[in-house]
Formats: C-alpha cells, sequence, structure tokens
C-alpha cells in the first residue's frame, strides 16, 4: 500500500517491540517563510520492551521537503501530555488545528493499512512500508 520515499523514515516500527503510538498532524498553513504552505507532524513510536514512546516533531514544506524539529523519549503514561505542550503550542503560535490519529491498539502491519485508510492516508503516504520505517501519513 505505502509509497517508499526517497526521505529516510523518522520512527522505526518493526511491529515486534516498536509500534505506533499516535500522530498529530495539523492542517496546512502558510506565511512569509513559507508562502508555499507547511505543517507540522508530531509522530509517536512506543517501544514496548523499555514501556517509553518516542516523539518526533516535523515541519513539512508543501513541497514534501520535513525537517526534524525535536526529538524526545518519554513513558508512556506522560506521552500525551508531553505532546499536548507542542500541539497546544503550535496551535496558538501558527492558527493550526492538529488532528490525533490514534494507533494504540494497532499490532501488525495489516492493521495499521487498515487503521491509515480509515484516517484518509492516501497511495502516497505514508512515506515508509508498513513494518519498516514511518514518517508517518507522508510524514
Amino acid at each position: 500500500m505505502a509509497k517508499r520515499s526517497e526521505q529516510p523514515g523518522f520512527l522505526k516500527l518493526d511491529f515486534a517491540r516498536y509500534f505506533p503510538h499516535k500522530f498529530w498532524i495539523s492542517d496546512w498553513s502558510e506565511d512569509g517563510q513559507y508562502p508555499e504552505g507547511f505543517r507540522y507532524k508530531l509522530l509517536s513510536a512506543r517501544d514496548e520492551k523499555k514501556q517509553a514512546v518516542e516523539l518526533v516533531l516535523l515541519l513539512e514544506q508543501r513541497n514534501g521537503d520535513k525537517q526534524e524539529m525535536h526529538r524526545a523519549q518519554v513513558k508512556v503514561a506522560a506521552a500525551d501530555g508531553y505532546a499536548r505542550v507542542f500541539v497546544d503550542g503550535l496551535e496558538e503560535e501558527h492558527g493550526l488545528d492538529f488532528e490525533e490519529q490514534d494507533f494504540t491498539t494497532v499490532r501488525t502491519t495489516e492493521e495499521f493499512d487498515r487503521a491509515v485508510t480509515a484516517y484518509g492516508w492516501s497511495g502516497e503516504e505514508p512515506d515508509a512500508e508498513p513494518g519498516a520505517a514511518a514518517d508517518g501519513g507522508g510524514m
């Protein structure tokens, strides 16, 4: 289903130890620095062995270029609160709205494919093949 990107994945998902957790995807906006448009993606993957979540904040330009802005690892119980700080701050600073995509019950690549389809990802998204690395929804 997924098309491999020329860019490396930003998160490892192997569906054995590393599972998708939640993704927060903003709507598109534009400003003087990005007149063609930009959006933010906050991606997270759960390490079940460590009971931790890795979060990666990406800035995506309309042309598809992505820049990693922040990376952190937090305990599973702290992940949503940590993510809310970024989501709330970016919403306020840039006037964005974010969609939260919950993958916490996903255990297989097939379930992931069904979930991303339900969230409306196109055939070119995500940029990584399930079971490899992900940058989420064209992330």
